[in-house]
């Protein structure tokens, strides 16, 4: 907003709102969706993940599937951040899980009456959790003394001191013949109060002497060498040591649940027990079907799957590597046609949103035609294929095959990192690959890319050879392209949200003008474009041309653009020769 510089006598003073236009900035391309198995972690609830420490404290480490060892590859390759949506085997019309489905471990803790209490689970759904230990152990906490006789039916009292006491505490009040169990409800300086659901039944004497005491509980929780102890604990919901609450806050192990036991207190304390072992854990995998990859979209509070990627704007890459354990369970046809459902709502996702590409991999399989075959299901310029896998030194000391795109989401950040989305993520040294799981003959790799599947080629290290997309249409037969348009088009959406409600007339034409422009111009210096200078590079028009009265009537407001993207070299060809004379 502009201020008037003269304002000297008071009064009224108009202030200019200016359009908040600012200068249009390159979009991040580099942020990965993930797909897939894990050990632990949250079920169908996209979790970002900044590097491999971070995915192993979340999610945990499996041999068992790909994923874990995929998101390894994909840091120690350039991979920056990403997003991990954990799947499995579950419910989806709300119905309480069956044998088959994923569930976590849990132990039912009674209180002194031997009435169901607290349910302990583990954090969440796995048989991690059946190697999760936990007990419950009685402390006391604060205690103090009172002042003033009590009588029966008393709802407050008067104490030397209220510290440590708390809202929602359970109070022992004692002396050498009696004792009540309350549960303040009012803290002062010198005075308790408490409900009268909790009435004093007896009779105390300041003078005998007579003691207020905190009960509190611990809560016990062990994972091979993690340990997490939680004190103080109390049963009230009101007192600032709920137990379901705390733990809810603090722990990475394990979750509380208050079956909300009718025994009166103080016999609705959770009884102490040694350490016992959570049961009934499991991971959900042995059933997979397509469905639970893909899952559902049924509104904010109802993603699941791959759709719980949609609203993470920060997506612009795809790749789920579990999609082939389909294959590996249930070799054949059958198999086949679940992996393909996965990665065909990939694409479709790709399409519909227009600003993310899915990076795919084909079976492993030791024939070509297979791989032709397989390709050839799909034409779109939103998807990529890569084959054959990759020999991968994993996080757990054994060299394993694992499918390629997790990897080479790892080389296209690498790529945006170092040069921009406009190179193409191609020839560069894959770390930690050892071999490919199977050779191929350059005539394979010559057919495999007039087919559009990516290869690799074992020189100087494993290298990517091969930057085509899945589409048959020339204008967008490469990687790069794709992706630039996508940066192109994410960029242009964040840096014109200042448009919308504007005044659609010249002097905003003209504004859209000079920032699309200066940022084309930017991206033309840094080699994205084709083209010896701007103007044979791109063009932007937004006038009166593209903008009739009947489009500004219409509420449109058009700004055309038109880019002239660079090209990789792929095929280079080189003449010799041989001079044998004088000249």
């Amino acid at each position: 907003m502009r201020l008037s510089a003269e304002m000297r006598p008071p009064g009224v003073y108009p202030a200019v709102a200016e359009p908040t236009a600012s200068k249009l900035e390159i979009a991040d391309t580099r942020i990965v969706g993930f797909v897939g198995l894990t050990q632990k972690g949250p079920m169908d609830e996209p979790r970002r993940i900044a590097n491999w420490d971070e995915f192993v404290e979340t999610y945990g480490y499996t041999p068992q599937h790909y994923l874990s060892d995929t998101i390894e590859a994909f840091f120690r390759n350039g991979g920056t951040r990403c997003y991990v949506v954990r799947v499995a085997h579950c419910p989806r019309d709300g119905s309480l899980p069956a044998v088959e489905h994923a569930a976590s471990a849990e132990r039912i803790i009674h209180d002194d009456w031997q009435k169901p209490c607290l349910r302990v689970s583990a954090l969440n759904e796995g048989l991690w959790g059946n190697d999760i230990w936990v007990k419950c152990v009685h402390a006391t906490g604060a205690k103090t003394l009172l002042t003033r006789d009590l009588e029966v039916g008393a709802g407050e009292a008067h104490v030397s001191s209220t510290r440590g006491l708390q809202v929602g505490a359970l109070v022992r009040i004692y002396d050498r013949e009696n004792e009540d169990y309350v549960v303040l409800t009012e803290v002062g300086e010198k005075t308790v109060k408490w409900s009268a659901e909790t009435p004093v039944n007896r009779k105390h004497r300041s003078a005998a002497p007579t003691h207020l005491e905190v009960l509190e509980f611990e809560i016990h929780a062990t994972l091979r060498e993690r340990r997490e102890v939680f004190k103080a604990l109390q049963m009230h919901p009101r007192s600032r040591n709920y137990a379901p609450r705390v733990i809810a806050a603090q722990s990475r192990l394990i979750r509380l649940d208050d079956l909300e036991t009718r025994s009166p207190v103080p016999h609705n304390r959770p009884e102490p027990e040694p350490l016992a072992r959570l049961e009934g854990g499991r991971d959900g995998t042995d059933h997979l079907t397509p469905e639970d990859f893909v899952g559902v979209d049924l509104g904010p509070a109802q993603r699941s799957g791959l759709m719980a990627l949609v609203p993470m704007e920060e997506v612009a890459l795809l790749a789920s590597p579990d999609a082939m354990k389909f294959i590996d369970d249930e070799p054949g046809p059958a198999g086949e046609i679940k992996a393909q459902r996965v990665q065909d709502a990939m694409i479709d996702l790709c399409e519909n949103l227009k600003d993310r590409f899915a990076i795919l991999d084909c079976p492993q399989t030791r024939k070509i035609d297979d791989v032709k075959r397989w390709r050839r299901r799909t034409d779109s310029s939103y998807a990529a294929y890569y084959w054959p896998w990759l020999q991968v030194a994993t996080h757990g000391g054994i060299v394993r095959p694992i499918p390629p795109s997790g990897i080479m989401a790892g080389v296209y950040a690498l790529r945006d990192t170092e040069g921009g989305v406009h190179y193409a993520p191609g020839n560069v040294p894959i770390s930690g690959v050892t071999d490919l799981a199977l050779r191929v003959t350059e005539d394979h790799l010559g057919d495999l890319n007039a087919e559009g599947v990516n290869s690799f080629r074992v020189q100087r290290g494993v290298r990517p050879w091969g930057v085509r997309t899945a589409s048959s249409d020339p204008d967008w037969r490469y990687i790069n392209i794709r992706r630039l348009f996508i940066m192109l088009r994410r960029s242009l959406e964040a840096g014109m949200s200042w448009v919308p409600f504007e005044s659609n007339d010249q002097k905003t034409w003209d504004t859209v003008h000079t920032l699309v422009s200066e940022f084309l111009e930017e991206l033309f210096r840094q080699g994205m474009f084709a083209g010896g200078s701007p103007a044979d590079s791109f063009y932007v028009k937004c006038d009166a041309e593209v903008n009739p009265p009947e489009t500004v009537d219409r509420g449109y407001l058009i700004c055309e653009i038109g880019v002239a993207p660079v090209h990789p070299a792929e095929f280079i060809i080189v003449h010799l020769t041989q001079n044998t004379g004088a000249s």
